[in-house]
């Protein structure tokens, strides 16, 4: 809840980028293929990005879906079968086109937190006094 007027906003919610979570998969899998715990581990680790493992599941299904990813059964003796996923051109053409996005969200960003941090400045700083 807003702390100004009480409203339903929350400032966290600028700090989410939809569907953040396909990108950092490819970029993932575009250094090599992975199973779903190994991608959920990665996601964590590399991207920030916390994924519970139905999510996941979910949102792989639907980028194979969309062409971006492949799969197949890795079948061993020794273990339970999983799920192996590899990107595809499609995926890595869509990983292209999500980092040049993401540089342009990045620069935009900077910008307004630039001109937040100088207005911030303004308002603290006037004729020499701090208020």
């Amino acid at each position: 809840m807003c702390r100004t007027c009480g409203c339903s906003f929350r400032s966290r919610d600028f700090g989410t980028i939809e569907r953040f979570v396909e990108p950092c998969i490819l970029l993932l899998l575009s250094k090599g293929s992975s199973h779903g715990y190994g991608l959920m581990e990665g996601l964590e680790k590399h991207c920030g990005e916390k994924v519970d493992i139905g999510n996941l599941y979910r949102t792989l299904r639907r980028m194979e879906a969309m062409g971006w990813v492949e799969s197949e059964w890795d079948k061993n003796e020794t273990r339970p079968d999983r799920r192996v996923y590899t990107i595809t051109p499609n995926g890595q053409e869509f990983l292209k086109e999500a980092a040049f996005s993401l540089i342009e969200t990045d620069k935009l960003i900077h910008k307004f937190l630039e001109g937040y941090q100088r207005s911030s400045q303004n308002k603290t700083k006037r004729g020499g006094e701090t208020i």
